[in-house]
């Protein structure tokens, strides 16, 4: 079942690069939630299509018991069908091209750093990273 998560920040804040030509600079950002933007959408599978030189990224949510039964149907019929499987969209985002270009740079960022951490236990509010066994495309 698909759940949002109510995030106590009315605020969030980030360090951004913007673009300006050939070079980029720093800056401070401070997004604001309006309305229900500032709950967290829990979603296991992405999606990404372009179109007309958009970008538009889903996000869903699918039922893990509903997963499980498609990959043990999928093998015990070995005929190389691809399984249909229902699950709801719970978000999608149309980002221009330069805009997906410096999202996966500030994602990139983010996962060499979680890579250099320890493997200690994580801090209060921050989760670990999924195994390659459980991410979904």
């Amino acid at each position: 079942m698909s759940q949002s998560m109510a995030s106590d920040r009315e605020t969030v804040s980030t360090n951004s690069v913007a673009p300006e030509g050939d070079n980029a600079v720093q800056i401070g950002l401070r997004l604001r939630a309006s309305d229900h933007s500032g709950r967290a959408i829990v979603s296991n599978i992405s999606s990404v299509h372009q179109s007309s030189g958009m970008a538009f990224i889903d996000f869903g949510f699918i039922e893990q018991a509903a997963l499980s039964e498609a990959a043990r149907s999928a093998r015990a019929s070995g005929d190389g069908k691809q399984q249909i499987v229902d699950g709801r969209l719970e978000c999608r985002i149309a980002m221009g091209m330069a805009d997906v270009a410096q999202l996966a740079r500030q994602l990139q960022q983010m996962l060499a750093k979680a890579h250099r951490r320890p493997a200690a236990a994580p801090d209060a509010g921050e989760h670990m990273m999924p195994g390659p066994q459980t991410s979904l495309q």
